[in-house]
Order: C-alpha cells, then sequence, then structure tokens
C-alpha cells in the first residue's frame, strides 16, 4: 500500500509466503535425511527431492514473510497511529496467538506424539492414543505458530523504540541514520552485499546452515530473534524508500538466478557435510547463505510486483484465505502422513496427496466456516459475500 492503495503484488507475495509453509512442511515426512524429533517419516517413500524443495523453500520462505510484516508494520502504524495500531496489532496477530496456543497447537501436534508414542516408541496403538492425549496437555511451546509470538514481540519493541524516539538524543541518531538511509543509491552493485553482511555475523555462531527455529516461550536460542528482527527491519526501511521497488523489478531475474544457483551449491555443501570442513570454509559458506537469503527474498518481491502487480479478486481471496490455511494446516498434514505410512497408496503418490487434500481442506474450511464470520472478521477484516454476477 502507498497512500492508501493497495500494491497487489506484495499481497499477493504475503499469500505466497503463507503457502509455501504447507509445501515446506509437506515434504518433511518425504525426505532422505530424517528431520528428527517426532516429524513422520516415511522409509517406503522418500528422496532427496523433498530435502532440496524443503531446504529451498526454508532458506528464504520466513525471511521474506518479515521483510513484508515490517514493511506493511510501518505503514500501518503512521497511518493509523499508535493506539489503533497496537488494537488492530492485538486482534490480528494477539487473538490468533493466544486461543491458537491452547486449541491450534495441542490439536497439531497430537499426530506427531501418536507417532513417536507407536513408531518411534513401539507402543501398542491403544495405549499411544492415550498417551499422545495426555501429552496434549503439557507444556509444548508455540510448534509452527511461533511467528505470531515473534511477531507480537517486534510489534512491542517498534512501539517502545518509536516512543524512546521522542527524546532528543535518539530523535538526532535516528534522524541521522534516517537521513543516511534516504540518500543511499541502491543501483550500485554492492549493495545487496552489504545487506547481507549483518546476516552473515549472526549465522556465523549457528551450527546449522541458518538459524534454528525456537518454539519456545522463554527462547532458548536468541539468535533466531536478532535473524528475523533483521529482516522485519529491513522491511520497515523498505517502506521509507518504495523507489527500490523499481530496482527489484529490473534486478528480479538476475537476483533469483544468482540466488537459486547459491542455493544449490549451499544444499550439496551441506548434504555432504562439506560446510564443517575448515574455519575460512564455514566463513565463506554463512556468508554465501546470507548472500542467497537477500537475492531469492529481494528477487521475488520485485517477481511479483512485476507479474502480480494488477488487481486481482482470485488473489485477494488467496491472501485473505492464506492465514486460516496456514494457521490450521499442520495437524491436517501429519495426519495425512501417519494415514499413508505402510499403505497402499503409491509412493510417488503421497506428497501430492497430502499438499492436496490438506490444501483443499482448509480452504473449504475458510470459506464455509471463517471468511464471512467473526473469524474471519479477526484474520482479516470483515468480508461481504459477492453479488450473482460480480
Amino acid at each position: 500500500m502507498k497512500n492508501g492503495q493497495r500494491i497487489h503484488g506484495i499481497d499477493a507475495l504475503r499469500a505466497i509466503a503463507m503457502l509455501l509453509g504447507v509445501v515446506f512442511h509437506a515434504t518433511l515426512a518425504y525426505k532422505a535425511k530424517i528431520h528428527g524429533g517426532n516429524q513422520p517419516h516415511d522409509q517406503q517413500f522418500n528422496s532427496w527431492i523433498f530435502d532440496l524443495l524443503g531446504f529451498y523453500v526454508h532458506s528464504f520462505r520466513m525471511p521474506l514473510f518479515f521483510i513484508i510484516a515490517g514493511y506493511f508494520c510501518r505503514f500501518l502504524y503512521y497511518k493509523i497511529g499508535e493506539r489503533q495500531f497496537i488494537r488492530h496489532r492485538w486482534k490480528r496477530i494477539g487473538i490468533p496467538l493466544l486461543v491458537g496456543s491452547i486449541t491450534i497447537v495441542p490439536l497439531s501436534l497430537f499426530p506427531n506424539f501418536l507417532y513417536e508414542a507407536v513408531y518411534i516408541d513401539g507402543m501398542a496403538w491403544q495405549e499411544g492414543w492415550k498417551v499422545s492425549f495426555l501429552k496434549m496437555f503439557k507444556r509444548n511451546g508455540l510448534y509452527h505458530l511461533w511467528f505470531l509470538y515473534d511477531l507480537a514481540m517486534f510489534y512491542f519493541i517498534t512501539v517502545v523504540l518509536l516512543r524512546l524516539n521522542r527524546m532528543n538524543m535518539v530523535k538526532r541518531a535516528s534522524g541521522a541514520f534516517s537521513s543516511w538511509w534516504s540518500q543511499l543509491s541502491f543501483r550500485k552493485w554492492f549493495w545487496p552485499l552489504l545487506l547481507s553482511v549483518p546476516i552473515w555475523g549472526i549465522l556465523y555462531f549457528e551450527r546449522d546452515l541458518f538459524v534454528f527455529v525456537d518454539v519456545h516461550f522463554i527462547p532458548k536460542h536468541p539468535s533466531y530473534i536478532l535473524f528475523y528482527g533483521y529482516f522485519f527491519g529491513l522491511g520497515w526501511l523498505l517502506e521509507k524508500r518504495t523507489d527500490i521497488f523499481g530496482i527489484l523489478i529490473e534486478k528480479r531475474t538476475i537476483f533469483i538466478v544468482l540466488g537459486t544457483l547459491l542455493c544449490l551449491l549451499l544444499f550439496y555443501f551441506d548434504w555432504n557435510k562439506q560446510v564443517y570442513r575448515s574455519f575460512a570454509w564455514w566463513s565463506i559458506v554463512k556468508w554465501a547463505a546470507g548472500f542467497e537469503v537477500i537475492l531469492l527474498s529481494l528477487g521475488f518481491i520485485g517477481f511479483f510486483l512485476h507479474y502480480f502487480n494488477t488487481e486481482s479478486y482470485l488473489w485477494r481471496y488467496v491472501s485473505d484465505a492464506s492465514y486460516w490455511v496456514y494457521l490450521t494446516h499442520l495437524g491436517l498434514v501429519v495426519w495425512l502422513q501417519l494415514l499413508f505410512l505402510n499403505s497402499a497408496v503409491p509412493g510417488i503418490l503421497r506428497f501430492p496427496l497430502v499438499l492436496g487434500i490438506a490444501s483443499l481442506v482448509t480452504f473449504v474450511t475458510y470459506q464455509w466456516w471463517v471468511r464471512y464470520t467473526f473469524i474471519g472478521n479477526i484474520l482479516h477484516g470483515p468480508r461481504k459475500r459477492r453479488s450473482p454476477g460480480k
């Protein structure tokens, strides 16, 4: 949005960032390498293709999501003011987080607990059901709703920082930074490299190639907060410089192609454990990981601004629905993966069936039970039914 107008490409991109989460979670059972924990693993059918697909999606999806979140955060704050901003974010983020933590999370975790009890611990099904049911009521963290917790945290920090900005000393410092940012020339070839430097600093101390997502209420891996907080802040700054969008549209192809090539190389190194072979190599690979995230995130912003920046009822609908789809998909995905274990369903069909059925069910429930109800009002605001012929 700018001056009250929607940027339709950003709407479409936000929807895709959400829906790619369904794709990512659908791949986990079919990766050649076991994902770990109590995530189902299909030993009848798995392939490195799903490892690569999951690696690719995971490398940029959430950074891209937080860039978009930071962008809309700044726009909304200055459009409606602090008090209305807090109310708006409580309604869209706080309530879904609170309600989802005590409803969606336990129900989504139940099939994971059942897999752990039956397939890992070797319990009988009847005993496994009982143990899994009781485990639902223990402290299990936020599961896939961790991103709402992070958003709430970033919104809180934003309000605090903006209040501190009323102090003269802070105001002068932020004003100097704002002036510097406004005068930067982003047509220089090296600026994506510069944007990747802070990411390198954060990733350098991570044992894995990318950050470890922390689902605890009290984070045990604060580096992931710095990681996603950086992208949230980058999105905030992009809202100040929407002229950058034109550059991203121009450079979209080279960013995506170069980022994808880097991702393939990083996947090869990670797959063969070559990330860890020396101190110098570790430093280079970690920098390449940060650079890849920047290239793909900004490249896909340019791609969607170019190809999806016209008003479309379909994409507006998908954008509205994607929030509900992501909130509710994971338990269904894992149930389907469990159902297909040791079944007669051909292995090659399992991933598309899991993805297709989960998507269909969540979109249908959105249309029937969410879109025009109080739930939809909370998630995206009121929607009116379209008149026939419109």
